[in-house]
């Protein structure tokens, strides 16, 4: 006759209430993933910017500064997107591959609400940085995208595991002093940011999904 674990019973019941309530199915691939494309695009921007300093004196004597300076950032924009589809495309990939290896369902109304949560934030961030480039302020749209990054993450936060609020404490932090980082002059301010961008959306997205793939999803 089979005895009764009340232990395992106890732990049963708490990861059958854990799975009605968070997305479990987030693969900490996806971060890893999401932060090698970051830190590809950031090396790319990287060069794009240098060849621009290299030119600088070059598009003054040629009147063609202002010109130039726009191509850079279009060129900056788009390189941007193409991270921001890459690492969308990467996590969407790894997280139904976790889902389907552990047999759980991706579509489920924890996955609805945490899309709601993170979206809100983040469209309206969007919303804004498009805001920034629209009207020239282009040193505000890396600190903008580190912000309005981790408040996303944040407020997404309370529907998977609770390390995903240190990762939004560490991309708001990187914001604020990208900010402090507009006081220096363009050539070092572009490193500085470039650096923090990379730092915050490659390193630390790397590091992130690492402890997440050796804590939940190793077996």
């Amino acid at each position: 006759m089979n005895k009764i674990d009340p232990v395992e019973d106890l732990a049963e019941i708490r990861k059958m209430m854990e799975g009605s309530s968070k997305f479990i199915s987030l693969s900490g691939l996806s971060g890893v993933f999401a932060g090698l494309i970051a830190l590809v695009g950031a090396g790319a921007a990287w060069m794009v910017i240098q060849d621009f300093n290299k030119r600088f004196m070059h598009y003054t004597f040629s009147n063609s500064l202002q010109e130039e300076y726009e191509t850079l950032n279009n060129t900056l924009f788009l390189i941007a997107i193409g991270i921001l589809v890459g690492a969308l495309s990467f996590g969407l990939l790894f997280t139904y591959l976790k889902a389907r290896r552990n047999n759980q369902k991706l579509i489920t109304p924890v996955a609805f609400r945490l899309v709601r949560s993170l979206m809100t934030p983040l469209g309206f961030g969007g919303l804004f940085v498009i805001g920034l480039y629209y009207v020239g302020a282009y040193d505000l749209i890396a600190p903008a995208t580190l912000i309005f990054y981790g408040m996303s993450l944040m407020n997404a936060s309370k529907y998977v595991q609770v390390e995903l609020k240190y990762l939004a404490l560490c991309e708001m932090a990187l914001g604020v002093i990208a900010v402090f980082a507009l006081s220096v002059d363009f050539e070092l301010r572009s490193h500085i940011q470039i650096a923090l961008w990379a730092t915050g959306f490659g390193v630390i997205h790397i590091i992130y999904g690492l402890i997440m793939w050796n804590k939940y999803d190793r077996k």
